[in-house]
């Protein structure tokens, strides 16, 4: 039975549940019946007697024979009354009737059994028949002045418990028919909504996406199909979150050991021209005699190692920026704090500045990232922006947007812009001053707090624009 699916065991429980009710049921009315149909006529016979005495004591002498024989007719019985020196008697159970003059003149019926085969006449009152085949009852008037007696056979009686019980064995087989059909519709209701759940959980383990339970009820069922459909849908989100961020620690470790190899590459070419000098120095060999010019080169390239190295420590901690503390703060104060120097610069170079705010907004960032990112911006667009040029600077609802006059990045090299050490050969090259850390920096700040920005050629000017949305 254990080994059984669902349905034929559902099945075979309710079909053995029900054949058992139909069992109980028949044993119960085959004990029960005839003893609660004697019960019953029994009760009748007695009110029935109860309301003859009545009757007779209430009636005039002519009409009491008249009560007598119906009484007797209703239950085809024998009957005997002795009221006010009078004597009523019906014999309706094979009897014969023989009419007698009493003393007074009166007429007197008397009734008498059946005679047996010796010709004994027997009294009603002793039940000739013998048995159970009759129902006796004696009632005596209130006053004391008579007495019913009445003899009633019980010969229907087992005539409707024999009628009954010769039906038994079809009503038996007719209740074994419905019980089957019973049971096979209920199982196929019962189990089909936990087979459809079972069919749609194993699509579930092979992660379909469109598996799903369905649901036509309210009740417990249906609360589990929608629980699991819940939980499915938890679960495959859950899972595409993770694909996403394996994807992201993935691209993150390629990142990271691009990165590394770019910075070890940048490193040693400063520290192996340091190295060759200091060595030729030391040997004294050729132009290298002049030490003073040579130490002062090394002391610019160290200034630059030193520098490379602080922005690559940066460019770590930018990898966990969403883990700094964060506050509220205007983007108009950040702006206005970073921009100062930047100014100052843009004014030695003949640059113009153009600054447009607009209506002023708070952010809920670190802020020390989102000034190193947006110093970083403003010092590139410093950096590259031909003398005499123009840089925008404006707020348009929450989004900040730095503009400068420059010779537009090809569709090429924008794809890497923001690669570590990337830099295009046309100008931003070690000459200008920039390592190529700048703008990687800037996207690794605004990608670690979910920011979107973007770095396209300008609509407005000759040049490149970054937007800032927060």
């Amino acid at each position: 039975m254990s080994r059984l699916k669902i349905f034929p065991k559902t099945f075979l429980y309710t079909l053995s549940l029900m054949l058992i009710i139909v069992l109980l049921s028949h044993t119960l009315i085959y004990f029960l019946m005839p003893w609660a149909y004697n019960y019953q006529q029994e009760k009748a016979l007695e009110t029935d007697a109860a309301q003859l005495v009545q009757k007779i004591t209430a009636a005039l002498p002519g009409d009491r024979l008249n009560y007598v024989t119906a009484f007797a007719t209703k239950w085809s019985a024998n009957v005997s009354v002795v009221y006010d020196d009078f004597t009523y008697c019906m014999d309706l159970l094979e009897a014969e009737t023989d009419t007698v003059l009493s003393p007074d003149g009166k007429t007197d019926v008397t009734i008498i059994a059946s005679t047996t085969e010796d010709g004994l006449k027997i009294s009603l009152a002793e039940n000739p028949k013998g048995g159970t085949d009759f129902f006796k009852v004696e009632q005596g008037f209130a006053n004391g002045t008579g007495s019913i007696t009445a003899v009633v056979s019980r010969q229907h009686i087992e005539d409707a418990i024999s009628a009954v019980l010769m039906i038994f064995p079809f009503t038996a087989i007719l209740c074994t028919i419905i019980s089957i059909l019973f049971a096979f519709v209920y199982s196929k209701m019962f189990t089909r909504p936990i087979r459809h759940i079972s069919t749609a959980t194993e699509q579930m383990r092979e992660l379909e996406p469109a598996a799903c339970c369905l649901n036509d009820t309210q009740d417990e069922i249906g609360m589990l199909a929608d629980n699991v459909n819940s939980l499915y849908q938890t679960l495959l989100s859950t899972i595409q979150k993770l694909e996403q961020e394996i994807e992201k620690v993935e691209a993150a470790d390629i990142q990271k050991s691009n990165f590394l190899r770019a910075a070890s590459h940048e490193l040693k070419t400063p520290v192996t021209a340091v190295s060759a000098m200091l060595e030729n120095m030391i040997l004294g060999i050729g132009r290298y005699k002049d030490r003073d010019t040579y130490l002062a080169k090394c002391k610019a390239l160290t200034d630059r190692l030193a520098q490379m190295i602080k922005e690559i420590l940066d460019a770590s901690r930018a990898e966990f920026a969403e883990e700094q503390e964060q506050s509220d703060f205007l983007i108009a104060d950040v702006l206005e704090t970073v921009m100062e120097p930047y100014q100052i610069i843009a004014k030695a170079k003949g640059i113009t500045v153009n600054i447009e705010l607009g209506e002023p907004f708070t952010a809920h960032l670190p802020q020390r990232m989102i000034e190193k990112a947006i110093s970083n911006i403003l010092a590139n667009a410093v950096s590259y922006t031909k003398p005499g040029g123009m840089i925008d600077v404006s707020c348009k609802g929450r989004q900040l947007v730095i503009e400068n006059e420059c010779t537009p990045i090809p569709p090429e090299h924008l794809a890497h812009i923001f690669e570590p050490f990337y830099r295009p050969d046309y100008g931003r090259d070690r000459a200008s001053g920039g390592n190529g850390l700048g703008l990687y920096l800037v996207s690794t700040i605004l990608e670690s707090l979910d920011i979107s920005y973007s770095f396209t050629p300008s609509e407005n000017i000759n040049g490149m624009s970054f937007q800032i949305s927060f």
